[in-house]
């Protein structure tokens, strides 16, 4: 800019930019002196050669006018002073034309290159996340990442320059190449197969439009981390003119990988998703990607999308996510036998009775045999018949289950307990188990799935399915990550979940089993007790004591702090 162009163009808003295109889909020039000035109290300089005049503004809180505005900088009060060419770097110098802009920071001397609390490369990895790819724009950008301590750093840009060459600690100029160039470099260390993109035609007769959805898989191991440089795997962004915006990482990345079928191995995958079409533009601020004036992630297309690249996912990925359930099963393969450990006690409450008639018996029992399949005693001694078949039988001939009383009482007869293996069995001893799936998405006007539902007639036994996008499960996992993982460590969402998924397994396996023990009691008819294996039964029992699963989660992800410290952080109070 020229000295008139910068009295100009930075104390004015809402301006006209370049060749006349202002607008949402144009140039806009708002963010420099929006953030700018309100991010650094002291203001920042901007020095600008064109047309051979080499000109310096400074912009920021002007203390005596009490405004944001142009900062006095000459001696008699200029607002645009003249500075000498060996402001601007080479590269400026032999185009003729360009701007540098320095930040000042919000006190005199403040560190603004690497600000307190962020890492050295923090500049490098930002812009990385914010652009797509640099390759085919015909862009260069580079970043310095400074190494060693401050006191070490160049205070020049020529001792800088002289760094780069090698002579004393590096200070070297960094390609910043965009997210999508690191996770190509990545995902090429599996094979050529590894990313790629899935069109999804969206529903235009709905106001819906189409979209690139563009998919990564990441490897694992030594050498393979890309977090120093952008966004690891398991993060989804929003992709508008080169720039991603809207990323949602970490656990608030779960549900829109839910979405789109991916509920294992989700570290290891990433996405960006590329909305096509004239409806799709940017906010003023160039902050949130909109489709019809709506944010990406709050539009109906959204959806849409999930549906439809769900059904011609990559098998790549749902190789990655066959891995993570192979893996998961031979890291944890102790993980019925906790449950089942810290159910001991539990089921030994929940023993049912089982008494047989014996003459010099050391108890009293009662009531209706457990099978029916007998004549039991009443309490006042006068026979009842629990079958029509019970009539063709005497009762002292009566063998094997069927002559079991299920009451204690002492107006009963002579008996002794009798404690059947199985009686005291959970669904994990028999071959079944507790797990955790998407829900299956229903067609319009079917039922609406609830959170949990059995299935029987296996040959490995019962299952029981809990739905993986249920709110009353997934409040559990948001708020032990609200308490131990404040910063969305991905680690450490990984364990809370895993732990979040154990706990409330045993609580199901305990409602469970709890029931099976009423099976064929006095009350529990066959169909009450599976009225009591119903889903929305099952939905009622894992929504109720959700205070003691937190608190068992909470307790056990903060114990494993202490034999784990590079997977759990210190977690604050409960």
């Amino acid at each position: 800019m020229t000295r008139h162009e910068l009295g100009v163009y930075t104390t004015t808003l809402a301006v006209r930019g370049a060749n006349q295109n202002q607008s949402l889909t144009g140039n806009q020039g708002m963010g420099l002196k929006i953030s700018g000035p309100t991010r650094h109290k002291e203001g920042l300089l901007i020095r600008s050669l064109k047309a051979g005049e080499a000109s310096m503004v400074q912009v920021g809180w002007n203390k005596q006018t009490k405004q944001y505005g142009l900062i006095p900088l000459g001696d008699g009060g200029e607002e645009i002073v003249s500075v000498p060419m060996e402001f601007f770097p080479d590269f400026i110098l032999g185009s003729g034309s360009g701007t540098v802009v320095t930040f000042l920071g919000n006190a005199a001397g403040e560190n603004t290159f690497v600000p307190a609390g962020n890492p050295r490369g923090w500049l490098f990895k930002y812009l990385n996340q914010r652009f797509f790819r640099f390759e085919d724009e015909g862009i260069e950008m580079l970043v310095r990442v400074p190494t060693g301590e401050v006191e070490d750093w160049p205070t020049s840009r020529e001792e800088a320059v002289e760094r780069t060459k090698g002579k004393g600690r590096s200070f070297n100029l960094s390609r910043v190449n965009g997210t999508a160039a690191v996770w190509d470099d990545a995902s090429r260390k599996l094979g050529d197969h590894y990313s790629g993109t899935v069109t999804v035609a969206g529903d235009h007769a709905a106001g819906q439009p189409a979209a690139n959805v563009h998919w990564w898989v990441l490897p694992t191991g030594p050498g393979s981390d890309v977090s120093t440089r952008t966004f690891s795997g398991g993060s989804i962004g929003i992709l508008y003119q080169n720039e991603v915006h809207d990323w949602r990482t970490s656990s608030l990345a779960n549900a829109y990988f839910a979405r789109f079928g991916v509920l294992l191995g989700k570290n290891r995958v990433g996405f960006v998703v590329e909305p096509l079409g004239d409806t799709v533009t940017s906010d003023f601020a160039r902050a949130h990607v909109l489709v019809g004036g709506k944010p990406v992630f709050e539009h109906e297309a959204w959806v849409t999308w999930a549906e439809q690249f769900r059904s011609s996912m990559p098998p790549e990925i749902r190789e990655v996510m066959a891995e993570e359930q192979e893996r998961m099963q031979i890291e944890d393969p102790d993980r019925n036998k906790r449950i089942k450990e810290r159910l001991k006690d539990v089921m030994s409450l929940l023993r049912p009775v089982r008494a047989r008639r014996r003459a010099d018996g050391s108890v009293k029992a009662t009531g209706p045999t457990v099978s029916g399949g007998t004549t039991g005693t009443k309490s006042n001694g006068t026979s009842t018949s629990s079958s029509p078949s019970s009539t063709t039988r005497k009762s002292s001939g009566a063998r094997g289950i069927g002559s079991l009383l299920s009451q204690l009482s002492d107006a009963g007869e002579s008996a002794d307990l009798v404690y059947l293996p199985r009686a005291g069995a959970g669904l994990a001893d028999r071959g079944g188990g507790v797990e955790l799936r998407p829900r299956r998405w229903r067609r319009p006007g079917s039922p609406r799935p609830c959170s949990c539902s059995g299935r029987r007639g296996r040959s490995d036994g019962p299952l029981l399915i809990l739905n993986k996008q249920f709110r009353g499960y997934t409040a559990i996992v948001e708020a032990v990550n609200e308490w131990a993982n404040p910063e969305g460590d991905e680690t450490k969402a990984e364990v809370i979940e895993t732990q979040t998924q154990e706990w409330i397994t045993q609580k199901m396996l305990e409602a469970v089993s709890g029931l099976r023990q009423l099976e064929n009691g006095s009350s529990w008819t066959a169909q009450t007790f599976n009225e009591g294996l119903s889903p929305v039964a099952l939905t009622g029992a894992f929504m109720a004591d959700r205070y003691h699963t937190l608190r068992e989660v909470k307790r056990h992800v903060g114990s494993l702090r202490q034999s784990t410290p590079a997977s759990i952080g210190t977690p604050a109070a409960s």
